[in-house]
C-alpha cells in the first residue's frame, strides 16, 4: 500500500492513543513528584552532572571518561544553563524533558505506523506495543538517559522521510542526532538514506546524507577545537568494541525475554509482519524488517545490558505488529462486508486488538514490579548462561578514590580523576589498557590492549 497523504489520513489513531499516553506519562510524573522526588538514577546523575561540568570547565572524554556519544551532554549542558547552577532545578528540567521526549516517541511510532500502513488500528497497536516494556514510561522519571534521545531522534527521522513531502535533509540531521545520542542510532541513518533513495531517488538520498553530515561535522569540529576529538573516538567507538560486556547467545535471548516479559507473545506477531513484507511485493516497506534485523543483531550480539538497550529494536517490533494488525484488519473487513455487518464487526475486532495489547501493558507493570515465577525462572536461566570475564577485570570500585555518583552530582563536585563513573565498560577498559584509575585526564589512543 502506498504511503498516503497527511490530508487523507484520519486522526482517529491519535484520538485513541494520545489519551493513553497522556494518562501513563502525566500520571507517572505526578506520582513521582508526590512520592519519589527527587530520586535520581546513577546514569542520569552522570549525564546531568557532565552537563553542569561542561559549563564549569570540564571537557567530555578528557575530564570525563564515557562510552556514550556527545549529544546527551549537549542536552544536559543546555538544561544546566536554564537551571542557573541549581542541581535540583537541573534534575527537575531533565526529568520533565525526558518524560516529554519518551511520550512523544511513542506517539511518533504511531505516526510512522500510520504513514506506512494508512491504518488507524495498526497505528494504535504500534503505539501500545511500545508500552509493553514499562521502563519506557518508568525510567524517564529518574532523569536523562541516552537511549531515550536516540529513540526520539530516530523515530522523528523516520516520520520526516515518510511524509507525503519528505524532508530528507532534516531526516538525515535527526538520524545523525540519534546516532550521536547512542551508537545504535546509526541504524536510523542507514534506513533514512535507503528510504530517501527508494522514494525520491538519488538527490533525496544525497540530501539526507548532507543533513547527517552537517550535524556530524559540527560535532567533530567542536571536539577538535577542544582537543578532545581523539579521546572521543577512542571512548565512543574503540572502547565499546573491545571492552563490551561478555555474553553468550542464550544469555542475550533470556535477557530479551526478561525485558519484554508477558509482552514477548508479541514478538512472533512482529516477525510475521516482517516476513510478509520481506517476501511480498510491498517493496516500499522493506525498511521495517531491515531495521528489525539490524537492531535485532544489536540486542543479540552487540549491546544488551538492560531494558533501555532494547528501545530502538522495540520500535521495529511495534511496526511489525502494526503490519500484522493491518493484514488482519483487512481480512476482517472483507469478512464483515460479506456478512453485511461491516462497521460493527470491524469495531469489535479493533477493540479486541486494543484490549489484548492493553492487558499486556498492564501485565508489564506487574512483571516489572513483582517477581512472577516465570520471571524468576528466566532470571536463573540467564545467570546460568553468563559468560566469565576474559580477560578478568583487574581493577575494582574499591580501589578508586571517588565518591558515589549521586554524591558527586548533588555536591557539584569536580572529580580529580576522569574515571569517576566507573561503569563495567570503564573498568574493563582500564584492565585491558595502559589507562589508570587515577588519571587526571583521559588519554587518547592506548599503547597497550590486552584482549586475553
Amino acid at each position: 500500500m502506498p504511503i498516503r497523504s497527511p490530508t487523507e489520513q484520519c486522526p482517529g489513531w491519535l484520538a485513541t492513543l494520545g489519551p493513553v499516553v497522556a494518562v501513563l506519562y502525566i500520571g507517572g510524573f505526578v506520582g513521582y513528584l508526590l512520592t519519589e522526588w527527587p530520586m535520581i538514577a546513577t546514569d542520569a546523575a552522570f549525564f546531568q552532572h557532565t552537563g553542569w561540568y561542561i559549563l564549569n570547565g570540564g571537557v567530555p572524554y578528557v575530564d570525563v571518561w564515557d562510552v556514550n556519544p556527545p549529544v546527551p551532554y549537549g542536552v544536559t549542558a543546555a538544561l544546566a544553563v536554564l537551571a542557573g547552577g541549581n542541581m535540583l532545578v537541573l534534575h527537575g528540567l531533565s526529568v520533565t524533558l525526558t518524560v516529554v521526549v519518551a511520550a512523544t516517541s511513542v506517539l511518533l511510532v504511531g505516526r510512522v505506523a500510520h504513514l506506512a500502513t494508512g491504518n488507524d488500528t495498526a497505528a494504535v497497536a504500534a503505539g501500545l506495543t511500545m508500552l509493553v516494556v514499562p521502563e519506557l514510561f518508568v525510567l524517564p522519571l529518574l532523569g536523562v538517559r541516552s537511549q531515550f534521545y536516540a529513540l526520539f531522534f530516530g523515530v522523528l527521522a523516520l516520520a520526516l522521510i515518510l511524509r507525503e513531502r519528505p524532508r530528507p535533509f532534516l531526516a538525515g540531521a535527526a538520524a545523525a542526532l540519534s546516532a550521536g545520542s547512542w551508537q545504535s542510532g546509526v541504524a536510523f541513518a542507514l534506513l533514512v538514506v535507503g528510504i530517501a533513495y527508494q522514494r525520491t531517488g538519488r538527490r533525496a538520498a544525497l540530501s539526507a546524507i548532507a543533513g547527517g553530515g552537517v550535524v556530524t561535522g559540527a560535532v567533530l569540529v567542536a571536539f577538535a577545537a577542544a582537543n578532545a576529538l581523539v579521546p572521543m573516538v577512542v571512548q565512543t567507538v574503540l572502547a565499546p568494541l573491545i571492552a563490551g560486556s561478555p555474553y553468550t547467545l542464550a544469555e542475550r535471548v533470556y535477557s530479551i525475554l526478561l525485558v519484554f516479559g508477558y509482552g514477548s507473545v508479541l514478538l512472533p506477531v512482529a516477525l510475521y509482519g516482517w516476513a510478509r513484507v520481506a517476501v511480498g511485493d510491498r517493496r516500499e516497506l522493506r525498511w521495517v524488517p531491515a531495521g528489525g534485523v539490524i537492531l535485532g543483531c544489536q540486542v543479540l550480539f552487540i549491546d544488551m545490558d538492560g531494558s533501555t538497550d532494547a528501545f530502538l529494536w522495540l520500535v521495529f517490533v511495534a511496526l511489525g505488529v502494526a503490519l500484522t494488525v493491518e493484514r488482519a484488519n483487512a481480512r476482517w473487513s472483507v469478512t464483515a462486508a460479506i456478512g453485511g455487518d461491516d462497521a460493527t464487526r470491524s469495531n469489535r475486532s479493533r477493540w479486541v486488538i486494543f484490549s489484548v495489547i492493553g492487558l499486556l501493558v498492564l501485565f508489564g507493570l506487574v512483571w516489572n514490579a513483582g517477581s512472577p515465577s516465570l520471571k524468576s525462572t528466566l532470571t536463573e536461566m540467564e545467570q546460568e548462561n553468563e559468560r566469565d570475564e576474559v580477560p578478568p577485570i583487574t581493577v575494582t570500585w574499591n580501589e578508586a578514590d571517588v565518591p558515589p555518583m549521586r554524591t558527586i552530582y548533588w555536591g557539584m563536585m569536580k572529580p580529580e580523576t576522569c574515571h569517576y563513573r566507573l561503569s563495567w565498560n570503564e573498568l574493563r577498559w582500564i584492565s585491558m589498557t595502559d589507562d589508570r584509575l587515577d588519571a587526571r585526564e583521559c588519554p587518547g589512543w592506548p599503547s597497550r590492549i590486552d584482549r586475553g
